[in-house]
């Protein structure tokens, strides 16, 4: 074979090929190859190693986060038991107090009515004695006045 024929120096044609297309496939390839390890590489890595830190991360706040709300939970259920028992007691005492109140009205109206009744009977005791006292005097008091008349 002869070189210059086989390379097609001499002649050209429409599909003919020489040593640029080969010559520059290869560096096609070298220069893919060199960027890929050298350049691509490193951030590719890079952003793997970012990405397990991302779902690292995002593992261990959605396992804080599933604690914290069954804790919010168990608190808001104890909460809530907690405000039933006070308004269950608050209504208890109402009811105590109510009824302790009458009673206890009850009690002050009967001793009044009775520190009323003394006092109805001291004061016909002590009118019916002025009246007595009076009678006397209020004659004389008319008469002096009749007479100066």
């Amino acid at each position: 074979m002869n070189f210059p024929s086989t390379f097609a120096i001499n002649a050209s044609g429409l599909f003919d090929f020489d040593f640029t297309f080969p010559t520059e496939a290869l560096l096609f390839l070298i220069l893919a190859t060199v960027v890929t390890f050298v350049f691509l590489s490193p951030i590719s890595k890079q952003i793997d190693e970012r990405a397990e830190f991302i779902n690292y991360t995002l593992r261990k706040s959605t396992i804080l986060l599933t604690f914290g709300y069954e804790k919010l939970s168990t608190c808001v259920g104890l909460l809530t038991e907690e405000i039933d028992e006070l308004n269950r007691q608050i209504k208890l005492v109402k009811n105590y107090t109510n009824e302790k109140f009458e009673d206890e009205l009850l009690v002050i109206q009967k001793e009044n009515f009775k520190i009323l009744s003394e006092l109805k009977g001291d004061l016909a005791i002590k009118s019916a004695y002025l009246f007595a006292n009076l009678k006397s005097d209020l004659i004389s008091l008319a008469d002096k006045f009749f007479i100066q008349k």
